[in-house]
């Protein structure tokens, strides 16, 4: 592949033409986008906010942004260490002794650093919803003991909102007011960040937009409900906001800590939470304090996704080429639409080529030697040879039903354990595998989540892996 994807992109003259066309492209309901250049602001609105009311998008909808949230967590918690509330690397348990994790030796060692980078170890899913009181995030908590710990601190790089759940509640108990009041009150005022808001009911005073699902391509778009994320969530992914507002956030970062001559962070700060802490290499992954990172034609770039119910969010930050775009759609497939957009953006603006890695040949051997199944709480991944790449099946187990989905196939990109899934997914994402180690099996790492190997034969009695599916 090793080229911008897809190759066909069209030859678009300017911003609005190639949001529109990507809008159309991919059918996506709704859109807004902002740039900022050199302290130069632009923003746009495309489609509708709702296929039930046909209201129109602008700049001023409000959106979900889901993950973008752990930034400002993050930048938040970096404030508070200046401040000399907390600090990164003293033991959570110090400042929450009640804390239950299942593992008691990561219990005594877990810090606010390894929740801001991923490299906690325990298991980073869970949705339930403890109500909208206070205490939503002191429950929620309460039943940390229950989540599988899948690796020591700092061991392993897997997605974790339950530690910015984690991360949320440490703030809110040395601050002693609930997390969303120290948010406001710490950052989103400091900033101007009027337009942002944690709660559906101060959401619906603005113009928002809602989500859309379907289920198979060409079928119609229904609205997302429930609207609402479990207010646990919060600390991980509950801020709505506008493109303008996301801007706004991006500036404070590419001035080191300071916008409108107002110094919010320290630069050593904001310069600090794009450091590398942590890699995975293999899925293409790096991270700093909250943000994602990666090197471009040797131009560091920090950036972070957003997925809720219906909605997908995108803000990519260059400092040192004074750039950020943002991207809000209302629909689970808007993340094609904004890779395309992003990719037609830095290479127009600031000549960056964004590319997938090159696939390689590897040994039916080595393909063998992965294929099994594989299994987390909520997800059973089928994984067998098929010809010189993966077939990848998946079964949702969620709410303990089975629900299979599409079968993913992929490719091999780097050594023996890295592969690219090129069908069966509407962009390219990469996919690895970790060796087993001491007791424990083998992981597959798909979307940044843990998945362990089935030590004994599949429900056939068969071999995983040696079986063969009709059509491989």
């Amino acid at each position: 592949m090793n080229a911008p994807w897809p190759a066909s992109r069209p030859d678009y003259t300017d911003i609005a033409t190639c949001a529109a066309g990507e809008l159309a492209r991919w059918n996506v309901p709704g859109l807004a986008l902002g740039l900022w250049q050199d302290g130069h602001v632009e923003t746009f609105g495309f489609g509708v906010a709702s296929t039930a009311t046909r209201q129109l998008v602008t700049p001023g909808t409000l959106f979900q942004v889901g993950s973008i949230s752990k930034v400002f967590t993050a930048t938040l918690v970096l404030r508070l260490v200046e401040d000399g509330a907390l600090t990164l690397d003293t033991p959570v348990i110090d400042y929450l002794p009640d804390l239950p994790l299942a593992d008691d030796e990561a219990r005594t060692r877990v810090t606010l650093r390894h929740l801001l980078t991923h490299s906690a170890g325990f298991e980073g899913d869970r949705f339930t919803d403890y109500g909208r009181g206070d205490d939503a995030l002191a429950k929620a908590i309460a039943e940390f003991g229950t989540l599988r710990q899948w690796s020591a601190p700092e061991a392993l790089y897997a997605y974790c909102n339950t530690g910015f759940y984690l991360v949320g509640r440490v703030i809110e108990v040395m601050m002693k007011r609930p997390f969303e009041t120290v948010l406001k009150e710490r950052l989103l005022d400091p900033l101007g960040l009027t337009s942002t808001v944690l709660f559906a009911d101060d959401a619906i005073t603005y113009p928002a937009a809602v989500g859309h699902t379907r289920e198979h391509p060409g079928a119609p778009f229904t609205i997302s409900r429930p609207y609402a994320l479990p207010r646990c969530v919060n600390a991980a992914g509950g801020i709505i906001s506008t493109v303008g507002d996301l801007l706004r956030f991006a500036a404070l970062h590419i001035g080191d800590g300071t916008i409108d001559g107002t110094r919010i962070i320290d630069a050593a700060s904001a310069r600090a939470m794009r450091e590398i802490e942590i890699e995975a290499p293999g899925i293409g992954v790096a991270r700093g304090l909250g943000w994602a990172i990666e090197e471009v034609d040797g131009v560091r770039i920090v950036r972070h996704g957003g997925a809720t119910n219906g909605f997908q969010a995108s803000l990519v930050v260059i400092p040192e080429r004074r750039f950020a775009l943002a991207m809000l759609t209302n629909c689970g497939h808007g993340s094609a639409a904004m890779q395309e957009i992003e990719c037609w953006a830095l290479e127009h603006y600031r000549g960056l080529t964004i590319t997938d890695p090159a696939p390689v040949e590897a040994p039916a051997s080595a393909l063998d030697a992965v294929a099994g199944v594989y299994e987390r709480h909520d997800m059973r991944f089928t994984i067998a040879r098929a010809g010189g790449r993966l077939r990848i099946d998946r079964v949702s187990t969620e709410d303990g039903e089975d629900a299979e989905q599409k079968p993913m196939f992929a490719v091999p990109v780097a050594g023996e354990l890295a592969f690219l899934v090129t069908e069966g997914r509407l962009k390219p994402e990469q996919v690895d595998f970790i060796p087993a180690a001491g007791d424990r099996s083998m992981f597959f790492r798909c979307w940044g989540r843990l998945a362990a190997r089935r030590p004994d034969d599949d429900a056939d009695g068969r071999q995983a892996g040696k079986s063969k599916k009709k059509g491989q």
